[in-house]
């Protein structure tokens, strides 16, 4: 049987190598995004790291080593989103944002990411934020909750946090993450019929138009 993954990835080795690129559909320059020539490289390997766990978590479910392999191809540009906020800014992870936590674990000296996520794949009991129960993107040092996100349960818990951000300050309490700290969530366009997400949505939009936490 063929294998898609090995093939695209070939395909691009072949096209990098060649120096064969795609046409560009924008004409905006770099120093217009606010990134150094260094922070897009930054963000690219981030997004080539997240691309190459992917494919390892396939060939270690083919020798039945591996238990999970819903890769994050696809999400790579949450890297981005990575790079714009803080460690100190909670993040709810979808489990295909590979990207976005490889970035920020970046911020964190020696933070062992890769091993992290491996650990992760293959439902190790070592695996610190599953302790081997399932494949989630977490760690207390990033300020990642550990969490599953099939049917967008994570969305309340991140209106949870902003909220708690909020009355803290306004209680003026001091707590884990600072008073200008925001709450990121991630989230496929699956979850949005769920209702949990839908309550969500809802319920942050109408603290945000009553202006009740403030």
């Amino acid at each position: 049987m063929h294998n898609r993954a090995e093939i695209i990835d070939k395909n691009f080795e072949t096209k990098v190598l060649a120096k064969s690129w795609p046409k560009l559909n924008s004409s905006w320059p770099l120093e217009e995004s606010g990134l150094t020539q260094k922070a897009l490289i930054d963000l690219f390997d981030s997004q080539i790291q997240s691309r190459l766990l992917d494919l390892k978590s396939r060939k270690l479910r083919a020798q039945g080593q591996s238990f999970y392999t819903i890769g994050s191809s696809g999400h790579e540009a949450n890297a981005a989103i990575s790079l714009a906020s803080r460690s100190t800014d909670m993040a709810f992870l979808h489990y295909r944002s590979g990207a976005f936590y490889i970035q920020r674990a970046k911020s964190v000296k020696n933070n062992s990411y890769t091993y992290d996520l491996l650990m992760s794949f293959v439902a190790a009991k070592e695996d610190q934020a599953s302790g081997g129960r399932h494949k989630v993107f977490g760690s207390l040092e990033l300020n990642i909750p550990p969490q599953t996100s099939t049917i967008a349960s994570h969305l309340p818990k991140a209106v949870g946090c902003a909220l708690s951000i909020l009355r803290l300050k306004k209680l003026n309490l001091r707590g884990k993450l600072p008073f200008d700290s925001v709450a990121l969530c991630s989230f496929g366009d699956a979850s949005f019929n769920h209702s949990t997400a839908q309550g969500a949505i809802n319920c942050a939009e109408w603290i945000a138009y009553q202006n009740i936490a403030l």
